[in-house]
């Protein structure tokens, strides 16, 4: 019989019985890029979003400079993280050039039926087409084309929303004292609660 392998696993047992019962590493704190357009919609008012650029985000607060503030220290909004319902990034600007398209279609196709036809004076006169599907195809060309380059021009928004628990572990609560004065028949006590 071999102890020396036995003793080993007997002293390194409860070694590794304590590692493994160690709770897994939390995982790290999102940072977010600074400078980033952002919005934010606070708890007490849940129907309007601040706009402005992200001075600072952690687990105690979120920092924004507002819109049409001016650049200088002091003038960013910073609000308690609990105080902040929803936090979003600007991640992209869409550009609507296929509603336009579809647009510029309809329009020109419902145009070209209202478009002057006539097969004899189309040679002569151009403000005449010698056929409807003509009118019809030169309309949705036309109009489509200008619905493309007005739907390009026309950007909207993307926002991603930022789950505000990744931001990290809210700090714990701080401890508070407060005297109490309780009367009582007789007299007057004097009381201390303490929270944690």
């Amino acid at each position: 019989m071999r102890p020396a392998p036995f003793f080993v696993v007997v002293l390194l047992g409860p070694l590794t019985g304590s590692a493994l019962a160690q709770a897994p590493p939390e995982p790290p704190a999102l940072r977010l890029p600074m400078g980033s357009r952002a919005r934010l919609r606070p708890v007490a008012a849940p129907g309007g979003w601040i706009r402005g650029t992200l001075v600072g985000a952690d687990s105690v607060s979120i920092a924004l400079l507002p819109e049409n503030a001016p650049p200088i220290i002091g003038s960013e909004l910073r609000l308690p993280r609990e105080t902040v319902a929803q936090l979003e990034l600007l991640t992209s600007r869409k550009k609507h050039w296929l509603h336009g398209l579809v647009i510029g279609l309809a329009a020109g196709v419902a145009m070209g039926f209202s478009f002057d036809v006539d097969p004899v004076r189309c040679e002569l006169d151009s403000d005449y087409f010698c056929s409807r599907g003509e009118a019809v195809a030169l309309g949705g060309v036309a109009f489509g084309a200008i619905g493309v380059a007005v739907g390009a021009l026309v950007k909207t928004d993307v926002w991603t929303p930022v789950a505000l628990e990744a931001l990290g572990p809210p700090p714990p609560p701080v401890g508070r004292v407060e005297p109490r004065l309780h009367v009582v028949p007789g007299g007057v006590s004097l009381g201390v609660a303490v929270w944690f």
